[in-house]
C-alpha cells in the first residue's frame, strides 16, 4: 500500500466502514454465529481463551474420522498403537508377532481433519479418541502426555522389544490391551447409575427403568451400554449391564455451561461408531451437544422444585433454555406421564403434541401380587415408604407424619425401604432409635421389593416435586397396598382421589391428616385397596414392552451385539500377587472379559483401572454375577459368594 492508500484506509476505519465491510464479509461466510464468535473473542480475557480452546479440542462434527480408527469388532484383546514417520512399522509388528492381541496401528500425522485417511490421526483427533482410553504412542520423539489419562510412550530405540514384553508381565500395564472393544450397542447417557465413584448403586425408579429396558434389547440380542458422570473413569456391572464412568480431567463435577459442553461432547467421542441408537436419560443430558439417532425419556417433570421463586416472564424462560433445547435436539421423545407431553404443548405444539409418545411406567403383575390376606386388617398396620431417601420424594414430610402416627397408634409400623445421603439417614436413624422396633430403615434390591410390598398395608408415595408415574406407586397398588400419594407430577395418572388410594396436597399435614384417618377407619379402606390392585392391571408390563418394541422398531435395529463377562479376583495386595495370579488376569483380559481384582490391601494410588481391568474395594457390593471367581488361598476365609469360588 502506498501513503495514499494508507490515509485512505485509516479514514474509512475512523468513519467504522472497515468494520461494516468485516461484519458483511463474516455474515457471508459464517454466518451470525461467526459474528457472535468475534465480539465474545474480542472480550475474552488470557484465561477464557485458553479454556475455549481446551473445550474446542472436543469439538465433534459429521463425518468425523473417530468412528473408523479402531477395529470394535476383533476376535481377541487389541492394543491401540500410535505411531508417527520416526518408526519403522515392520518392527513394531515384528514386537507384537507372539503376543496373541490383535495389533490397531493408527498413523500420527500433521493434516487437517477433512484430509485425514482412515487410519490416521492429528493431534486434535488424538486427543478426542485417546482422552480416558489406553493406548501406546511409540515414537524417538518424547510426547507430552498430560492430557490423557492413560497414555503411554514407548521409545523407538535399542529397548524398544524390552519395554514392549515389560507390558504383558507387569499388571498396572494390562490397561493396555484391556480397552473396551464393541459395535451396535445401544448407548445410554444418564447422571448416575452408580454413585460418581461408582463404588454405589442408586437403587431409584429411573435406573430400575433401565434395568428393564436392557432386557428389552437382551431379548433382541442388542447389548445396552449405560454412560454416567462420574469423578473417575471406572467400568462396573450391574445384573448384566455394563455402566461406564465419565470423568473430565481438571474439570469440577459442577454442571455448569462448560462441564456439560464438555461431557455432552466426551459422550459422543466415546459413543461415535459403536453406537446404533442414543437414549437420554433422562432427555435434558442431551444439552447442549446431541448424538443422533436419539431418543430422549423424560421421567416428569424435574424442574418444579423450590428454587422456582418470584420469577418474571424473563427469568422464567432463561432458566428453561435447557430443557426446552433439549427437547428439540432430540429426535423422538418418550414421556412416563402426560403432564410433561402437556406442558410441552405450550411452549411448541410440535413437540408437545408430534415428538412426543406417552409410555406411562409399569408393574409387573405377576411378581407383585398381594398376599392372600390383604383385605383383612392384622393387628398391627406397616406402613412403607419404598423409595429414594431424599428431600424431593418427600422423605422429611413422612418423617413428621411417622413420629406422630407411632406416638399416637401402638399398632403402627413404619418401613423406610430405600439410599440416601448420610444427612437423610442420619435423620432417619434417629427416629428409629427414639422408637425401636416401631421405625426401620433398610435397603433393598430392585429384585427383592416385592417381598417389602406384600408384607406392607399402605404405602406412601409423597412427593415434594420431580416426578413422573411413580413406579414404587403402581407396585404398591398391584401388591394390595392403600397408596396415599401427593398430586405432584404424573402421580394424577395413577390415582384417583378416594376410589383406588388418595391424593393428598404436598405437606406433612394433609400426609398426616390422610394417614390418620386411614388408619383410625382401616377397615373401610379395603375396597380402596381392591380397586388399587384393578386399576394397576392397566399399566401391566407387557403393555409397556409392547409400546417400548414400536419406539424401537422406528429405528430399524437390526444389528446385534455381545455383551462381556464378568469375572472377579480376590487377592492379599495386588502388589505382590503370585505370577499364576498375574497369567489368569491376563488370560481373562485377553479374552475381552471385564476383570475386578478386589485387594485386600488397597494401594495408595490406583495405577491399574482403565477399560475392563478394575481395581475394586475389597467389600464393595456384590451387584453382578460373575462367571468366574478366582480368590488367592490367603483370601479364602474372608470371601464369601453364591458362585463357585477357584483358588490359586
Amino acid at each position: 500500500m502506498n501513503s495514499d492508500d494508507i490515509r485512505i484506509y485509516n479514514f474509512l476505519k475512523r468513519m467504522k466502514v472497515i468494520t461494516f465491510i468485516k461484519f458483511l464479509k463474516t455474515i457471508k461466510k459464517e454466518g451470525i454465529k461467526g459474528v457472535k464468535k468475534k465480539i465474545k473473542a474480542r472480550h475474552q480475557t488470557e484465561e477464557e481463551k485458553e479454556q475455549e480452546a481446551i473445550i474446542e479440542q472436543y469439538n465433534y462434527k459429521k463425518g468425523s474420522n473417530i468412528g473408523k480408527l479402531v477395529d470394535y469388532n476383533t476376535p481377541k484383546a487389541s492394543i491401540d498403537v500410535v505411531v508417527d514417520q520416526t518408526v519403522d512399522v515392520d518392527r513394531v509388528k515384528e514386537a507384537f508377532k507372539d503376543k496373541n492381541v490383535h495389533l490397531n496401528i493408527i498413523y500420527l500425522v500433521n493434516k487437517k481433519a477433512e484430509k485425514l485417511e482412515k487410519n490416521e490421526v492429528n493431534k486434535k483427533e488424538l486427543l478426542k479418541l485417546y482422552y480416558d482410553r489406553a493406548f501406546l504412542i511409540i515414537s524417538k520423539k518424547n510426547y507430552d502426555l498430560k492430557d490423557y489419562y492413560f497414555g503411554k510412550h514407548i521409545s523407538f530405540d535399542d529397548s524398544f522389544e524390552e519395554e514392549v514384553n515389560e507390558l504383558f508381565e507387569k499388571i498396572e500395564n494390562f490397561k493396555y490391551f484391556a480397552n473396551y472393544n464393541v459395535k451396535d450397542c445401544v448407548t445410554v447417557k444418564c447422571n448416575t447409575f452408580f454413585n460418581y465413584k461408582g463404588s454405589n448403586y442408586y437403587s431409584g425408579g429411573a435406573e430400575r427403568y433401565l434395568i428393564d429396558l436392557y432386557e428389552i434389547f437382551k431379548k433382541r440380542g442388542i447389548n445396552l451400554d449405560i454412560y454416567q458422570n462420574s469423578e473417575v473413569p471406572f467400568f462396573r456391572k450391574y445384573n448384566g449391564i455394563n455402566v461406564i464412568g465419565m470423568s473430565l480431567r481438571g474439570l469440577p463435577l459442577e454442571f455448569d455451561d462448560r462441564y456439560n459442553d464438555r461431557q455432552t461432547k466426551h459422550y459422543i467421542h466415546l459413543t461415535h461408531g459403536k453406537s446404533q441408537l442414543h437414549i437420554y436419560s433422562a432427555f435434558f443430558e442431551c444439552f447442549p451437544n446431541c448424538a443422533s439417532p436419539s431418543i430422549g425419556i423424560s421421567h416428569g417433570i424435574g424442574w418444579d422444585g423450590d428454587t422456582n421463586r418470584n420469577l418474571d416472564a424473563m427469568s422464567f424462560w432463561q432458566s428453561k433454555e435447557a430443557i426446552i433445547e433439549s427437547a428439540k435436539r432430540c429426535d423422538t421423545l418418550v414421556s412416563v406421564d402426560t403432564n410433561t407431553a402437556n406442558w410441552f404443548q405450550t411452549i411448541d405444539f410440535t413437540i408437545g403434541n408430534k415428538k412426543f409418545s406417552v409410555i406411562p411406567n409399569y408393574v409387573d403383575v405377576k411378581e407383585f401380587v398381594p398376599r392372600p390376606d390383604y383385605t383383612t386388617p392384622r393387628d398391627k398396620i406397616v406402613i412403607v415408604y419404598p423409595r429414594r431417601l431424599y428431600k424431593p420424594r418427600g422423605v422429611y414430610i413422612a418423617l413428621e407424619a411417622a413420629e406422630k402416627l407411632v406416638k399416637d397408634h401402638k399398632n403402627v409400623e413404619f418401613h423406610f425401604v430405600g439410599k440416601g445421603f448420610k444427612k437423610e439417614t442420619d435423620d432417619i436413624d434417629a427416629l428409629c432409635k427414639k422408637y425401636p422396633k416401631r421405625v426401620f430403615r433398610y435397603s433393598k434390591s430392585p429384585f427383592e421389593m416385592h417381598d417389602v410390598y406384600k408384607d406392607a398395608d399402605i404405602s406412601l408415595i409423597p412427593t415434594i416435586y420431580s416426578e413422573g408415574t411413580s413406579l414404587s406407586c403402581l407396585e404398591a397398588m398391584a401388591s394390595g397396598n392403600l397408596v396415599v400419594s401427593t398430586r405432584i407430577g404424573g402421580l394424577s395418572d395413577l390415582i384417583i382421589n378416594g376410589y383406588n388410594g388418595y391424593l393428598i396436597e404436598p405437606n406433612a399435614d394433609a400426609l398426616w391428616e390422610t394417614l390418620e384417618h386411614a388408619v383410625t377407619h382401616y377397615e373401610d379402606q379395603m375396597i380402596i385397596k381392591k380397586r388399587g390392585v384393578e386399576v394397576a392391571k392397566a399399566f401391566n408390563k407387557t403393555i409397556w414392552i409392547s409400546k417400548w418394541e414400536k419406539e424401537f422398531d422406528k429405528y430399524h435395529l437390526d444389528k446385534k451385539s455381545k455383551n462381556t463377562d464378568l469375572v472377579e479376583f480376590y487377592v492379599k495386595d495386588i502388589t505382590k500377587v503370585s505370577d499364576k495370579i498375574k497369567e489368569t488376569i491376563k488370560k481373562e483380559l485377553m479374552e475381552k472379559h471385564l476383570v475386578y481384582i478386589r485387594s485386600e490391601v488397597k494401594p495408595e494410588e490406583d495405577t491399574i483401572s482403565s477399560g475392563l481391568i478394575q481395581l475394586v474395594d475389597f467389600e464393595d457390593e456384590v451387584v453382578n454375577t460373575a462367571s468366574r471367581v478366582y480368590v488367592e488361598k490367603d483370601c479364602k476365609n474372608k470371601v464369601k459368594r453364591n458362585e463357585e469360588i477357584i483358588v490359586l
